[in-house]
């Protein structure tokens, strides 16, 4: 029996693609209450405004600032942490930072 999914992929080849992702062993560091926390956390000191840009937008994503390359305490370090809106942190992933 086939799956009709509108605009996303069925949960069987998202989670396969998911699986592909070559970050994949850090992945699930996003789903932890701690990063959770700590990323409100981001957001509301910055008072849910863009760190580039300064819009002030209801999501915004918590960026980085230098690459933890699978580093946990580089992740979850707070100092290292940064609240983008998309737009801006779209164009920071393009020129690979």
């Amino acid at each position: 029996m086939a799956l009709i999914v509108a605009g996303r992929r069925c949960p069987v080849h998202a989670l396969a693609r998911e699986r592909a992702r070559p970050n994949v062993t850090v992945r699930h560091w996003y789903h932890l209450t701690a990063w959770r926390r700590l990323r409100r956390q981001v957001i509301d000191e910055q008072a849910h405004a863009c760190a580039i840009c300064a819009r002030v937008v209801a999501e915004l994503e918590v960026d980085h600032v230098t690459r933890h390359n699978g580093d946990r305490a580089a992740f979850f370090d707070r100092a290292n942490l940064q609240a983008l809106c998309k737009p801006c942190h779209s164009q920071k992933t393009q020129r690979g930072e």
